[in-house]
This record gives structure tokens, sequence and C-alpha cells, in this order.
């Protein structure tokens, strides 16, 4: 894969995370670190968690925006569902350069990532 997928910062969050009023109203992340995608998905190290998300796990990859009371300006993420071990995951992410860059800036790269990831997964059923 391009190094430009590589060692990516990101933020990630969850559904349920956004549910409640913390993760609505004062942080939307659950978690930051570097996100890569590799020949066989995509992997997160995390302060707190880490994912290994194969690619013939994931079910749906679309683009959405985290709500507008948290987050004034629209800010996008990419919303993965997963299957592991016949149990569906839904995981929030957020690429980014840092927690300083624009909004403008990080939807762009939140954008190259969704392309890069519906390239290369064309089979991928987004129902």
């Amino acid at each position: 894969m391009g190094s430009e997928f590589q060692n990516q910062f990101c933020y990630v969050s969850t559904p349920e995370h956004q549910s409640t009023f913390y993760g609505k109203y004062i942080y939307i992340y659950t978690d930051k670190g570097q996100l890569s995608l590799t020949d066989g998905g995509l992997e997160y190290l995390g302060e707190k968690a880490n994912y290994s998300i194969s690619l013939d796990s994931i079910k749906k990859i679309e683009i959405s925006q985290y709500s507008r009371v948290a987050k004034p300006f629209k800010l996008n993420f990419i919303k993965i569902v997963y299957v592991v071990d016949s149990v569906e995951n839904t995981i929030f992410l957020t690429p980014t350069s840092s927690g300083f860059t624009p909004i403008y800036k990080t939807n762009q790269l939140v954008n190259d990532w969704l392309s890069k990831l519906l390239e290369i997964m064309p089979v991928v059923q987004n129902t």
C-alpha cells in the first residue's frame, strides 16, 4: 500500500460513545492512534485499544458526519461495519494530520482514505 496510507494519525469513536451525553456534547472520540492500510485490511494502534479489521470482514463502508452539536463545522468520518465471530461491530475513523489540523484538511484526508478503501474493496456492498 502507498506510504500515505501507513501510520496516519487517526481518531476513533463508536456509535455507543456517540449516543452518550459525553460523546455527543463534550468529547466525540474514544481514542487516538495510528491507522494503517495493510494487504489484509486495516490496522489501528491506539492509546486505549487496537483494531485489526480484515478486508473480508467488512460489510459496509460509508462517510458520515459527527453531530453539529459537538462539531459546529461539518467533520466527516469513515463508518466501517465489520463482523468478527458472527458479531457485527461498527467503528468511526477520522484520519487527520494532528489534533490541530483544520477541519477542511481533515475532511480531505477522510475522503482520500474512503476513496482508497473503496478502490481496493469493490465487492463491499454498501446497503
